[in-house]
């Protein structure tokens, strides 16, 4: 059964959003938002690493677990990052407080991010607000430990979050140019979440010729932390449409909208100036439904966002449950097989194993030390020569 906080049947006015940025990764896509979005947001920052913090441009900034890790970050450990957020569990609830939906950014696998978000979700979720949560996951060469730790926050947070959007860092890095240097690689992956997170905030707060409601908006992305699709584009001109769409569709969550197929939930939010036309509206729906299967549900919203004549065309949904593992990241061309030979060679014959007979020695007298305590050690007697501890000989 879904379920909804009670402010959405009581108010008619748009909900109050609040962005919160946790751990590394979480802060650095707050402050792009920050950067770039044209509506009011309150943003909080929220880190064990001060040093990481104090360059935030986000609103409000708090340092967890000053006692626990003294400013210096969680390093890689969930449980130290766990443990400063309890910490600091006052000024959580001060940023939680008074919001009406909790837009928590983080990036899993480390130790502060994951295991802070499932806490403010939980926190956010038991005194009314939406939790919403927008995360990635580490990319494979970070190791199994921060895979394994990002799949223990994932499952936490599934627990305590209405809307859950998962991208997968490894899915957006394939799609680089090849020889694009870390930076831009990671630089394009911030850019790309920060979209996500601005249509996410702009349809929530509703308003536009054709707006979708909060409860439509959870519906459609409940189940997205299974696989989360995503593209953004825009354009300018007679055939910006065209252009916004085709921008769109080659964002490396839709793969040049094949990936579009999977999708059992997509809204398609277009925003621009307030000539937008029937005629574009329609060619972009059409354009999606092309890409889309017979079971993919398409919701529309539109929104007056600029004065400027430029039209944006968001994209966003979710796979059908358990698809993403399917969905292919990069084609690799298969291993070369051997070449068949034409005779088997002769099998080896086998080898006799060789009996080597015990030789006749003595036992020799141990002299002075007759007397002595034997050293044992985990009940073997260390004056004992190994080879014959052991029967070595045998």
């Amino acid at each position: 059964m879904i379920t909804y906080p009670r402010w959405l049947e009581n108010t008619a006015d748009a909900p109050r959003l609040r962005l919160i940025g946790i751990g590394n990764a979480g802060v650095h896509i707050a402050d792009r938002i920050t950067r770039h979005t044209s509506f009011q947001l309150e943003t909080f920052a929220l880190n064990s690493d001060k040093q990481s913090l104090n360059s935030s441009s986000a609103g409000t900034r708090i340092a967890l677990g000053p006692m626990t890790t003294h400013g210096l970050g969680a390093g890689g450990d969930s449980e130290t990052g766990l443990e400063a957020a309890k910490e600091s569990l006052k000024d959580i609830l001060t940023a939680i407080d008074g919001a009406d939906i909790l837009m928590i950014c983080a990036g899993l696998g480390g130790g502060t991010g994951g295991p802070t978000a499932a806490l403010v979700a939980k926190l956010g979720k038991e005194r009314g607000a939406l939790p919403v949560a927008i995360i990635t996951s580490p990319f494979r060469f970070e190791g199994r430990r921060r895979a394994a730790q990002a799949a223990e926050a994932l499952t936490e947070l599934k627990k305590h979050s209405d809307v859950i959007v998962h991208f997968e860092n490894d899915r957006m890095a394939d799609f680089s140019e090849p020889g694009q240097d870390a930076q831009k690689t990671f630089a394009a992956c911030d850019e790309l979440l920060a979209g996500a997170i601005t249509t996410l905030a702009c349809v929530a707060k509703g308003g536009g010729p054709l707006p979708v409601s909060l409860p439509d908006l959870i519906s459609i992305l409940r189940h997205s932390g299974d696989g989360c699709l995503f593209g953004s584009g825009s354009g300018e001109g007679d055939n910006r449409a065209d252009l916004a769409l085709e921008e769109a569709l080659r964002s490396p969550l839709l793969d040049n909208g094949r990936l579009l197929k999977n999708g059992s939930e997509v809204l398609v939010n277009i925003s621009g100036p307030s000539n937008i036309g029937f005629v574009e509206v329609a060619k972009i729906m059409q354009g999606v439904s092309s890409h889309t299967s017979d079971r993919t549900n398409l919701h529309l919203t539109l929104s007056v966002a600029t004065n400027s004549d430029r039209l944006t065309v968001s994209l966003i949904g979710r796979t059908g449950i358990g698809e993403l593992q399917h969905l292919p990241v990069r084609e690799t061309a298969p291993a070369p097989q051997p070449a068949l030979e034409e005779h088997k060679p002769n099998p080896k014959p086998p080898t006799q194993k060789i009996h080597q007979e015990d030789l006749p020695l003595e036992p020799i007298a141990k002299g002075r030390f007759v007397n002595s305590e034997p050293t044992i050690f985990e009940g073997e007697d260390l004056d004992i020569p190994t080879f014959i501890r052991r029967k070595l000989l045998n």
